[in-house]
């Protein structure tokens, strides 16, 4: 439930200008619940803009109002002066402002009213929080949000295929830990509202490249190492495959879980090399908590079976350093 939701409201009465944006390298939920937001609201009557703080995989340019989204770094100036006469800001799939990086400083120095759509752990303090880290995805809270604001709801085949797309990718299609009752439920709501399950899947699913399939193979049989008596995997991306197979934004999604398809392995770690750090993903399976891991030792954190990280040593190093710490932890 949100808080004073009667004031959100009656702020929303009358049409107002209202920026939404998500976290840093928006994946599927990211981009499902800022676009199913903003396609609700504009029934009302609102003029929206999504603004993003860096760029989104181009396979996401199939979802409806995509296209239109404004990447802040190449519309800065436009965008600053968007955020500083909006009449609200509406924040989603993510706790605390420094995720969305650039922009969260003109963010701050607008000093808006703002909503926060979330699911992550130790979030910051807002005017307006639907907040729940037990909901499989921001596009849960999304449908949540929506049907607390107005009981005869109307949600179009446009908003449903965004919702969708937030709750399929985050519950890694319904095979995760996130995966809950609800996630059935909406879906089978999204379904009676017109929704085509086989669209978004080929949307997503078959508009990859070339290249990121090689990239793929290349991956898992070089670059994947495997301690079976740990039940933890790696798989490291460094500069050179990077530049070798021209990697884009998204490509690397989803590959951390491929290791956990192997029969005893729990924890799964995508080591990432980049200029001037290194991008740590972490997965695991039951009751091993890598919220905790990530947050105690790599300036990170996220949900106890997917969290994120980060660190200035180099693959090889981290890999030694992590194996030590999961053996320290199982002895």
């Amino acid at each position: 439930m949100i808080e004073n939701i009667d004031s959100l409201k009656e702020l929303l009465t009358q049409p107002r200008k209202i920026t939404i944006t998500a976290h840093q390298r928006p994946d599927g939920d990211a981009m499902g619940s800022t676009l199913a937001l903003s396609e609700y609201l504009s029934q009302f009557g609102h003029e929206i803009k999504v603004i993003l703080p860096t760029e989104y995989p181009f396979y996401f340019e199939w979802m409806p109002g995509a296209k239109d989204a404004w990447v802040y770094p190449e519309h800065k100036e436009a965008a600053d002066e968007w955020i500083k006469s909006s009449d609200l800001i509406c924040c989603l799939d993510f706790n605390t402002l420094s995720r969305i990086e650039p922009m969260d400083a003109i963010v701050k120095e607008a000093e808006k009213p703002i909503l926060l759509l979330d699911h992550h752990l130790q979030p910051d303090t807002f005017e307006w929080m639907l907040h729940d880290v037990k909901a499989c995805s921001t596009c849960e809270l999304v449908h949540r949000f929506i049907n607390l604001f107005d009981a005869q709801a109307k949600i179009t085949e446009e908003c449903a295929q965004c919702i969708y797309t937030g709750i399929l990718t985050d519950t890694g299609g319904f095979s995760n830990g996130a995966t809950n009752k609800a996630a059935f439920d909406i879906v089978a709501d999204l379904m009676d509202r017109g929704l085509d399950i086989l669209y978004v899947q080929q949307g997503l699913n078959q508009n990859k490249t070339e290249s990121r399939l090689r990239f793929l193979g290349n991956a898992l049989l070089n670059e994947m190492v495997v301690n079976h008596e740990l039940g933890i995997a790696f798989v490291v991306v460094n500069r050179k495959d990077a530049k070798k197979y021209n990697l884009q934004t998204g490509d690397t999604e989803g590959l951390v879980n491929y290791p956990l398809s192997i029969k005893g392995i729990e924890m799964s770690v995508l080591i990432k090399e980049e200029k001037s750090i290194t991008k740590l993903s972490f997965r695991s399976k039951g009751d091993i908590n890598v919220n905790e891991f990530a947050r105690v030792h790599f300036e990170g954190g996220g949900h106890k079976n997917a969290a994120g990280g980060k660190s200035i040593y180099p693959p090889k190093w981290l890999i030694n350093k992590i194996t030590e710490l999961v053996k320290k932890s199982k002895n």
